[in-house]
């Protein structure tokens, strides 16, 4: 069976007289326009594609006629079809009459202009490309030698970034995590506690040394904390208490070191954090905290 007897009986279409795509179409019908669109006609040039498979050949006005379009416009687009190879313009005396091209040699046109084009534009897209690496290449080159004083500090406020942050230093622990351990805390909600308690379970695991001082006054008046230092001391914990820490603060494989600092807000509850990553400041931090475990008390449960 042609391409065109499909068509014609999928369109519901006689093969003689005058054809009225516009008050026939179906939900089928506009499917099939929609592949020819999606293939490179417009829609309009699908319509009338459609007409001319119908027929012979089709007079300008029969087109008009058959699918509701100006009598200007059709002329137009018969024209687009005439040059793209996809119909034929032919004289009968004074009359022009128009021809569908057989649906095989029309697409192929199609396509190899699509083809055509699209090499084209590789080409054109190819070259800009060459052009932008050439002149960008030099500034790139001339960047890498600069450092900022920042690079190696990181601010952040939102209580889920910090989170994040803190668990992500956990997992990357590999020797040693040393904290001062005081309020405000970023783990007020439960979820953000059971997912802190769990990365410092593993971290405890992993064999990393996990040593922790408490300020005394929070540790006893605060039940969730306690419940929450019994756990990870039976893991494995060391943990030591005085009465007061100047500062919150966590350091990381004396390479690392998290300083969440209270805002001046009226609550007290803001945090600010810190993360830096620095050998200098890191030793550094890192010798205040042993000055300070060695004369902290051991923590003890009744």
């Amino acid at each position: 069976m042609t391409f065109g007897i499909i068509l014609r009986n999928l369109l519901c279409i006689p093969s003689q007289g005058v054809f009225f795509l516009s008050k026939i179409m179906t939900k089928e019908n506009t499917a099939q326009i929609s592949k020819f669109v999606e293939f490179g006609l417009t829609e309009r040039e699908a319509k009338v594609y459609l007409i001319l498979l119908n027929k012979k050949s089709f007079t300008a006005s029969e087109i008009q006629n058959s699918v509701d379009i100006t009598r200007t416009k059709i002329y137009e687009i018969l024209q687009k079809m005439v040059a793209r190879g996809i119909c034929v313009e032919r004289y009968a005396g004074k009359k022009k009459f128009y021809e569908a091209v057989e649906p095989k040699t029309a697409f192929q046109r199609v396509f190899e202009k699509y083809n055509e084009e699209c090499r084209n534009e590789y080409e054109k897209r190819n070259k800009i490309k060459d052009e932008l690496i050439k002149s960008l290449y030099p500034v790139y080159e001339k960047s890498k030698n600069y450092t900022s004083p920042l690079d190696f500090i990181e601010i952040m406020k939102d209580k889920d970034q910090i989170q994040n942050r803190y668990i992500r230093t956990l997992r990357e622990s590999k020797t040693d995590f040393l904290t001062f351990n005081k309020g405000p805390y970023v783990c007020d909600t439960s979820d953000r506690l059971t997912e802190q308690v769990k990365e410092e379970s593993n971290l405890i695991k992993r064999g990393v040394a996990c040593k922790n001082i408490y300020e005394s006054g929070e540790l006893s008046g605060q039940d969730w904390l306690q419940e929450y230092l019994k756990k990870l001391i039976k893991l494995g914990q060391q943990a030591k208490v005085v009465k007061y820490l100047p500062i919150k603060m966590m350091v990381s494989d004396g390479k690392r070191v998290i300083l969440p600092l209270q805002q001046n807000t009226r609550d007290g509850n803001g945090l600010t954090l810190l993360y830096i990553e620095h050998d200098g400041l890191a030793t550094a931090c890192k010798s205040y905290f042993y000055s300070l475990w060695e004369k902290s008390e051991t923590v003890k449960f009744k």
